[in-house]
């Protein structure tokens, strides 16, 4: 029974590795581009709702990624995987702290209805750049979950031979 408990805790950090990931891949490949664009007259509808929405999101999410991350280190501590596990647990604390230190404070500027086209484009310029550090340490953190469960399953894999 500890081993299905491992396997869903295991996969809850994967699961949340890609959601942040991908939210972060489609910041960069699909909305930014259009950002670029934004005025005073114009930003709020398109950027308050949804970045409102996806802090509330990941308020639930990035918790309990940490907690699965704890309990999967705590399991591999003996092995050679904890450094995948400690690795991937570094990265969502860089981005963690990111956010809450400095995208969450921009998005509370922004939320305020900035009247200056300027200081508007300056905020979403600085907010890019730092959710581009996030989009590092996240696909970085997906990579290293992608490592552990293919090494999982391949070492299953030529331990169940037939």
């Amino acid at each position: 029974m500890k081993s299905i408990w491992m396997v869903i805790n295991n996969a809850y950090v994967f699961f949340g590795c890609t959601l942040y990931a991908g939210v972060l891949w489609a910041l960069r490949f699909f909305w930014y581009p259009t950002w670029e664009v934004y005025t005073a007259s114009n930003y709020y509808d398109h950027f308050i709702p949804p970045t409102t929405a996806a802090t509330h999101f990941f308020t639930i999410v990035v918790p309990l990624m940490f907690m699965c991350h704890l309990i999967m280190i705590r399991s591999e501590w003996r092995t050679s995987m904890r450094w995948l596990s400690v690795a991937a647990m570094l990265c969502l604390v860089v981005s963690t702290v990111v956010g809450q230190m400095y995208i969450i404070p921009i998005n509370r500027i922004l939320a305020t209805h900035i009247a200056d086209n300027n200081e508007v484009s300056r905020l979403l310029r600085e907010w890019m750049s730092l959710n581009d550090i996030r989009f590092i340490f996240m696909t970085l953190a997906w990579l290293l979950m992608m490592y552990y469960f293919g090494s999982k399953a391949y070492s299953w894999d030529t331990h169940h031979e037939h």
